[in-house]
C-alpha cells in the first residue's frame, strides 16, 4: 500500500522543494509572493524533473517508464480519444456552471477560486497553459492511473483499487469543491484505463478536462463575448447543460466503440 504512494508524494513534494529552494535563492521573499511570480514555472520544473526521476528509476530496473505504467501509443485508437477527451471537457464545462450558479457557501467558494487561480498567477499564460493541459494530465496519468492504480491492483479487489485511487486522487486537490469534482473524475479515469490498459486514453480525458480553461479564458479575455455566454446565470446554466449532454453523448459512443 505505502509503495503505491511513492510516487504521488514526489510528484507533490517536489514543485514545493523546488519552490523553497527558490524562495532562499532569491531574496528569501514570501511564499505568497513566490507563488505570485514564478509560481507556474516551478510547478511545470517540477513535473518535468518528477518524470525524468520515474525514467531514470525505471531504467535502474531494467524496463521503460511506459511499460510500468502501461502507456502505449502504438495501435492507439484516435476516435476513441477524441471522445473521450470530448467528454473530458463536456464534464469541465458542466461543473464550473454549476459552481457559479449554485450558491454555495461563502467558504467552499471561497477555497475554490483559491485553488483555481493559477491561471492568473505565475509566470504568464502560455507556461500556465502547457502545464495545465499537457504536462499535469500526462504526470498525473502516470502516477495515479499508471504507478499507483497499477500497485494497488496487486493486492485490493478491482473496486477497492478504483475507489482507493480516486480518493486519494480527490484528496490532493485541496479545496471540498475541487475533491468532490476530482473523485467523479478519478473514478472515470480509472474505469477507462482498466478497460484500455493503457493510460493513453485517460490522458485523452484528463486533458479534455483540463483543455476547458482555454475557450473560458479566451471568452473572458473579450468583453463583448463574456457579456454574450457568461452574462447570466441562466446562460450559464444552459451552457452547462448542453456541455453535459455532449459529454454523456461523447461517453456513450466510446462506450460502443469496439476495443481491439
Amino acid at each position: 500500500m505505502l509503495q503505491s504512494l511513492r510516487p504521488v508524494a514526489l510528484y507533490l513534494c517536489l514543485p514545493a522543494l523546488l519552490m523553497s529552494v527558490g524562495m532562499v535563492l532569491f531574496g528569501g521573499r514570501s511564499a505568497e509572493a513566490v507563488i505570485g511570480d514564478s509560481g507556474n514555472f516551478y510547478y511545470t520544473l517540477g513535473i518535468m524533473l518528477t518524470m525524468y526521476m520515474f525514467h531514470k528509476r525505471s531504467r535502474k530496473r531494467g524496463s521503460t517508464l511506459w511499460e510500468e505504467c502501461t502507456l502505449e501509443y502504438r495501435g492507439l485508437s484516435l476516435k476513441r480519444a477524441a471522445l473521450l477527451g470530448a467528454a473530458g471537457l463536456g464534464f469541465a464545462v458542466f461543473f464550473s456552471s454549476v459552481i457559479t450558479v449554485v450558491p454555495f457557501p461563502r467558504g467552499l467558494m471561497d477555497s475554490y477560486h483559491s485553488s483555481s487561480d493559477g491561471l492568473r498567477n505565475g509566470t504568464d499564460i502560455g507556461l500556465a497553459m502547457i502545464s495545465t493541459v499537457v504536462l499535469a494530465p500526462v504526470a498525473e496519468e502516470v502516477v495515479f492511473r499508471g504507478y499507483m492504480l497499477g500497485r494497488l491492483l496487486r493486492w485490493f479487489t478491482q473496486k477497492q483499487a478504483v475507489w482507493i485511487c480516486a480518493v486519494v486522487f480527490a484528496l490532493c486537490h485541496v479545496s471540498l469543491l475541487w475533491m468532490v469534482y476530482a473523485c467523479f473524475m478519478g473514478l472515470l479515469l480509472a474505469w477507462v484505463c482498466i478497460r484500455e490498459d493503457n493510460i493513453a486514453y485517460s490522458i485523452a480525458l484528463h486533458v479534455g478536462f483540463n483543455a476547458s480553461v482555454i475557450p473560458v479564458q479566451f471568452i473572458n479575455s473579450r468583453g463583448a463575448w463574456r457579456e454574450a455566454v457568461f452574462g447570466s446565470g441562466f446562460r450559464i446554466a444552459l451552457l452547462g447543460g448542453v456541455m453535459l449532454f455532449l459529454a454523456v453523448l461523447a461517453l456513450g459512443r466510446y462506450r460502443r466503440e469496439e476495443i481491439i
